[in-house]
């Protein structure tokens, strides 16, 4: 794995709209060793967090939970799905709420991680890093995009979403267009694209080339 040394710690964002493959990209570069870290995940822990719930019930009420047999709350994650996308202003409330504690957490593994591996490279699959404003965070932005009818057929097979949810969403996120104009990396993942390992493998030697521009 390159990237290692005494060096500072890279972020590099994996971005792209729901359904575009940005999943199996980032399971290659997991695979070729590099840390990855999925803000789906941090988001499970991160709404367990006391003042997280405690500002979720005050924007969605205490339905955004449920109390479970062991009496630990739990997240009623489709129920805040479905409220959210229906109404733009409870969204961004959420998402105000929300994005900084996971970023705040994943600034916390990263320092950790600084510490221990020097300047090792660390992925971080999120579909909302231009929507949240969260560009500038990272050393390198990599958007996956593949076109919107092969993104829908995706979805209807492997998630049980409406064609009503799927258009909410995808209103809820910017466009592949702008995703083309603001990051510094483009994987194309429509059906006839390469295989997930070989774009893997061709975003390394691109960051490669990004990071250290002397060694061309």
């Amino acid at each position: 794995m390159t990237g290692r040394g005494h060096g500072r710690l890279k972020k590099i964002a994996v971005t792209g709209g729901i359904g575009s493959g940005k999943s199996r990209l980032v399971s290659e570069l997991a695979a070729l060793g590099y840390p990855v870290f999925d803000a789906d995940v941090l988001v499970s822990q991160v709404v367990l967090d006391e003042k997280v719930i405690s500002r979720i019930v005050g924007l969605l009420g205490s339905d955004a939970y449920e109390t479970a047999d062991s009496g630990q709350a739990v997240y009623r994650r489709a129920w805040v799905r479905d409220r959210v996308f229906a109404d733009p202003a409870l969204r961004k409330g959420l998402e105000a709420i929300i994005h900084p504690a996971i970023f705040a957490r994943f600034t916390v593994i990263c320092e950790q991680l600084q510490k221990i591996c020097g300047s090792v490279w660390v992925f971080y699959e999120a579909a909302l890093i231009f929507e949240s404003g969260r560009k500038k965070d990272f050393d390198a932005v990599v958007s996956v995009v593949a076109p919107e009818e092969v993104r829908r057929e995706r979805l209807l097979k492997s998630r049980k979403l409406s064609q009503d949810e799927l258009t909410a969403i995808f209103t809820a996120q910017v466009s592949d267009e702008l995703r083309r104009s603001e990051s510094d990396f483009i994987v194309e993942n429509s059906q006839e694209s390469a295989s997930a390992a070989t774009q893997a493998l061709a975003l390394i030697e691109n960051l490669r080339h990004f990071f250290h521009p002397q060694r061309r």
